[in-house]
């Protein structure tokens, strides 16, 4: 019995073993009895997005029997094959795709050797073709507002803009040249000015600014148009050598030796200026600047002994005229514009800060509506003083006109 059951097991054993083998081979009969070769796969891939481009980069295989790159997307539709020219794992292979749509793509990458045999496929996700709707988002870079351009000394011009956008490359600058051919120049991206030495004073300036969507974008993108800078006016200081005293029948008198043509003296700071008498408000005063000329701003410097307060000027008027009456009557004049001057604590009288002061002796500004006409005689009429009294008085000013 012992026999039988031994030679039952032994028969069982072979029929399983031989039964092992014929499956084990059965492989054989779906590859037609070929072993299957992987190439090496490309590593470290990634991409640089562009303008209906985009540039795939990898680190290539090794495997020195690579001799070409298969790039699909599109779910296979579209294909592009690139020759492998290294094989050195530390080199980077760069490959642009052109002609595509504003997408995004997923691209396969599969290495194939001389023979035929390729590599996994090595997939690049999530690439983001930029184009026209991109473009369509863009703003030109913006101008400071508070002081868009500045004449240096020597007359050149600075435009100012704006910090920049984070993705912000240049921003062309287009304008005509003093020999009045267009001309360009680039703002670079971390400059917030430019200066354009030789423009032709008249003439429009326009901009236009670019961006990267992508840090390592393979192309930077301009604005869809060119915006105009505002209009550049030269402005520059009045010839004071030219000032004169108009003493009309009305105008108010000076006391204590403060004379007006002081004010225009260069002097400021120092305890001396134009002061009359205490009659009360208004009061006005009356000068010749000694030509013709279409005004942009003032510089008015109060008297510093007595910051906003007592008879330094707080509310005022000009009046401009090229034939005034003789009679001193305002028949002949032209209102300008109403100034209020400015307190930047706006503490009460007899309260300054540093900031108040600093604003005071810088002399404050006051600036002209765009649309005046041209004036020789200038006209003040002043309604309040800092401190509410009946007189009034300040060290210098200074008057500034358009080219």
């Amino acid at each position: 019995m012992k026999t039988i059951v031994k030679i039952a097991f032994i028969c069982f054993i072979s029929l399983a073993v031989i039964g092992c083998k014929k499956y084990a081979d059965d492989y054989k009969d779906f590859l037609d009895n070929k072993e299957i070769k992987y190439s090496g796969k490309i590593a470290k891939a990634g991409y640089n997005t562009g303008n209906l481009r985009a540039q795939l980069v990898w680190n290539p295989s090794p495997d020195p029997s690579i001799s070409k790159y298969v790039i699909t997307w599109n779910n296979g539709a579209s294909k592009l094959e690139v020759p492998a020219t290294s094989h050195n794992p530390s080199d980077v292979v760069k490959v642009i795709i052109p002609n595509l749509d504003e997408y995004v793509y997923t691209f396969s990458v599969v290495s194939y050797d001389s023979d035929g045999n390729k590599s996994i496929a090595t997939e690049i996700n999530n690439v983001r073709v930029y184009g026209a709707t991109y473009i369509s988002t863009l703003l030109n870079r913006s101008v400071n507002a508070t002081e868009p351009y500045t004449f240096l000394a020597d007359g050149t011009l600075r435009l100012n803009f704006n910090k920049r956008d984070t993705m912000n490359v240049a921003t062309t600058i287009r304008y005509t040249n003093s020999a009045g051919t267009t001309e360009e120049r680039q703002l670079l991206a971390d400059d917030n000015s430019i200066i354009i030495p030789n423009y032709k004073l008249g003439t429009n300036i326009q901009f236009r600014s670019s961006y990267y969507p992508e840090i390592g974008s393979i192309d930077a993108f301009n604005a869809a148009q060119f915006t105009d800078f505002p209009v550049i006016i030269k402005v520059t200081e009045c010839d004071k050598s030219l000032f004169k005293e108009l003493r009309l029948p009305t105008d108010i008198a000076s006391e204590y030796g403060w004379i007006l043509p002081h004010v225009w003296d260069n002097i400021k700071g120092q305890d001396q200026g134009f002061h009359t008498g205490g009659s009360g408000m208004p009061q006005w005063f009356t000068f010749d600047m000694g030509q013709q000329v279409q005004l942009d701003n003032f510089r008015l410097w109060q008297r510093e002994n007595a910051l906003y307060s007592v008879g330094n000027i707080k509310v005022f008027e000009v009046w401009g005229s090229n034939n005034p009456n003789a009679d001193g009557t305002w028949a002949s004049w032209t209102k300008l514009q109403t100034f209020t001057s400015f307190k930047p604590s706006g503490l009460p009288k007899g309260q300054n800060t540093d900031a108040d002061k600093a604003f005071a002796q810088a002399g404050e500004k006051f600036t002209f509506p765009t649309n005046i006409s041209t004036y020789r005689y200038l006209r003040f009429k002043v309604l309040e003083t800092w401190g509410g009294e009946g007189y009034l008085h300040f060290s210098e000013f200074t008057f500034y006109k358009r080219n």
